[in-house]
């Protein structure tokens, strides 16, 4: 039995990868189906080779989701780049992914257990483990954490991120308008940038990373994006043009710090095990890809491929391999692009060589899968 601790998107790929290849899963998901999150809810390129593999392309598709094929970036100054994406994206909300994910998991076996919050794991590979829940325990020969970006378990755990300050705050709506055409736009106020792009039904998602004591200088959200718009006037020609279809979701407290991608004898997956900056337009198609990849070392071990120590080494090493350098030039680029003389520089420099720019929007995806 493989226990999957989180019902988003690299959990979901861990079960079904897993279910499809005859193991027993359980998935433990905290919240239920279908619900909102804050999310840039942009799918890369890269991420439809696995949305197919794992059976749900058709029907996202069959959600009229947006087609995105190009970037902007501008700049508090009013400052603009804008280019190709290196292939043709998809705009989805996470109300809808998430749903079709989970509904897939079912349909190849996988037992979805939803409004479930997992309060301990304890044991090892060799021994067993038990994962302790508020409505009982469960017994697993191996456990896959993909439970996102924090959560109590991690204090559990006592993952040493945990003790590290998280100054920043995340805030998502959907709107409807004039969307970007075809485009994600991704607009830099100090101390902070604000993403859009079209979804399906015609929605545009908005979604935003700021600094905490950036934030806290306004007494409330809307007073917050009031205040944006006087930051970028591309931001202020957006928000004059649309009206908000669902209320703000915030989070707070956004770990990028380091994390490890094994914790015990535990595989972390997609957010748990490291986040990249949502400025690199990412995240979503490593969260499916280390799903893949945790359920492949986990069925190589349950089949008597590989011992323990093997797949706990092997994971962290692959993990480092596909994912590390795009987190890291993710961060270097979001430190940039919170300060606006840098972005304006940057901004001037791409427009210089616009094979700089291209240069960036390819280094933080992925380009051969594997």
């Amino acid at each position: 039995m493989l226990v999957v601790i989180g019902g988003g998107l690299a959990g979901t790929s861990a079960a079904i990868t897993a279910a499809k290849a005859g193991i027993a899963v359980i998935l433990l998901e905290a919240g239920t189906y279908p619900r909102h999150k804050v999310c840039g809810e942009f799918l890369s390129p890269e991420a439809a080779g696995y949305l197919d593999e794992l059976g749900v392309l058709a029907s996202i598709h069959a959600e009229n989701p947006a087609t995105l094929t190009r970037t902007r970036i501008t700049s508090p100054d009013g400052g603009c780049w804008e280019g190709d994406l290196p292939g043709v994206g998809i705009g989805i909300s996470r109300y809808k992914l998430d749903q079709l994910l989970a509904d897939q998991a079912r349909s190849v076996g996988v037992q979805v257990v939803t409004n479930t919050t997992v309060s301990g794991v304890t044991g090892s590979l060799s021994e067993g483990f038990t994962v302790e829940t508020r409505t009982g325990s469960i017994r697993a020969r191996a456990v896959i954490a993909a439970y996102g970006k924090r959560a109590a378990l991690d204090r559990t755990l006592n993952r040493a991120f945990m003790r590290q300050p998280q100054p920043y705050i995340g805030l998502k709506a959907h709107f409807r308008g004039d969307a970007p055409p075809n485009r994600v736009d991704l607009h830099a106020f100090p101390g902070g940038y604000c993403g859009i792009s079209g979804i399906e039904g015609g929605l545009i998602n908005v979604c935003m990373l700021a600094r905490v004591e950036v934030f806290k200088r306004c007494d409330s959200i809307p007073a917050f994006i009031t205040w944006i718009q006087t930051q970028n006037p591309h931001l202020r020609r957006f928000f004059a043009g649309v009206q908000q279809d669902t209320d703000w979701l915030s989070i707070s407290q956004i770990p990028f710090n380091n994390k490890s991608a094994v914790e015990g004898d535990i595989l972390m997956a997609g957010d748990s095990a490291g986040m990249i900056a949502p400025l690199a337009g990412d995240g979503m198609s490593i969260a499916l890809h280390s799903g893949k990849i945790a359920a492949e070392y986990v069925r190589r071990y349950l089949e008597g491929e590989i011992a323990a120590d093997t797949l706990k080494a092997s994971y962290a090493t692959v993990w480092r391999k596909h994912f590390d350098g795009r987190i890291r030039l993710g961060r270097f680029l979001q430190a940039s692009i919170f300060k606006p003389p840098i972005l304006s520089f940057g901004l001037h420099l791409m427009n210089a060589a616009p094979a700089l720019g291209q240069y960036f929007v390819r280094q933080t995806r992925e380009v051969k899968r594997g």
